[in-house]
């Protein structure tokens, strides 16, 4: 008797534990946050891989796990009037989280814990670098944002320890391949090392995302997935040029490269000019030196070009 009200015991406590597992589990998907700054780091499906994905969950289930990053309000939102309460981020899954919500077909995630949010973009490059169907604008814009992202920072997320939290099926699709040898002196010496490039491909690799960040999604996804072919050099161009707001079609940013390019030649070499002056002023000099008269008008001649000279040291 007392054998079967033990064995009655652990059924239930398990049970229960079961029962709470998986109302935590609910819970925590009915509070699933989605960041646009991160959304827009997804390569977008074209809509016929879209429908085919679409498909196979359909008729299969979402067998991959959402990837959530569990953190806190004030981590994301530093002015939320509930900074301690809970968060959970969507890093990775955006397409099958939104046809699961919308067929409300069930779905598994996987909690991870990451430092900050730029730790989390790192993860994301690196789990992006890693599939196999990027195009080659894509593969292009996510080097270039990992360097500009390693380029500065301070406290670098440990990627190996990162990679190895991630679901086996996650693990196939990236290559682990972080370079810690202490021989390599820049970022960009490291990442040509590690992608088999040139060191030079890295920088103009930079350049390219850097411009690419000044669209707006809907132009960025087009341009990256290849549906709208622009040059590689116009967007490198548009990383040295200030924007107030992103550029929404192709003929605005061409229009912008080129006035930058018909300004910048307008303007003389700002070396050219330097020289230029001092040959002026010095020649001022002399000519005072052999007329050995210090007249007012001569004064304020020097007076002039020094600082003309002066503007462009």
């Amino acid at each position: 008797m007392a054998k079967l009200n033990l064995q009655s015991a652990i059924h239930k406590n398990v049970k229960t534990t079961l029962s709470n597992a998986f109302s935590s589990t609910e819970h925590i998907k009915q509070q699933i946050a989605i960041l646009d700054e991160l959304r827009g780091w997804i390569p977008a499906p074209t809509p016929d891989e879209y429908k085919q994905l679409e498909l196979n969950i359909a008729a299969n289930g979402c067998r991959d796990s959402l990837i959530l990053w569990e953190t806190t309000q004030q981590q994301v939102y530093p002015d939320s009037p509930n900074p301690n309460h809970s968060l959970y981020v969507l890093v990775d899954g955006h397409n099958r989280y939104q046809i699961c919500k919308s067929r409300n077909i069930s779905f598994n995630i996987q909690l991870m814990d990451f430092t900050d949010l730029k730790s989390v973009k790192d993860f994301m490059i690196d789990l992006q670098l890693g599939r196999r169907n990027l195009t080659p604008q894509q593969i292009t814009y996510f080097r270039g944002l990992r360097y500009l992202n390693e380029k500065t920072e301070k406290g670098k997320y440990d990627r190996r320890s990162e990679f190895n939290k991630v679901d086996e099926s996650l693990q196939s699709k990236v290559a682990n391949k972080t370079i810690t040898s202490e021989k390599v002196e820049s970022t960009a010496e490291k990442l040509a090392i590690e992608y088999n490039v040139g060191r030079n491909t890295i920088l103009r690799d930079a350049e390219y995302a850097a411009g690419v960040e000044q669209l707006t999604p809907e132009l960025k996804q087009s341009i990256l997935t290849g549906l709208v072919k622009v040059e590689k050099a116009q967007l490198q161009k548009l990383s040295k040029i200030q924007l107030d707001q992103p550029i929404h079609s192709i003929d605005a940013l061409k229009q912008i490269v080129v006035g930058s390019e018909k300004s910048s030649s307008v303007l003389p070499d700002k070396k050219q000019l330097r020289e230029k002056t001092e040959s002026e002023l010095n020649e001022l000099m002399r000519e005072l030196i052999q007329e050995k008269v210090l007249t007012r008008k001569r004064i304020e001649q020097l007076i002039e070009k020094a600082s003309q000279l002066k503007t462009v040291i």
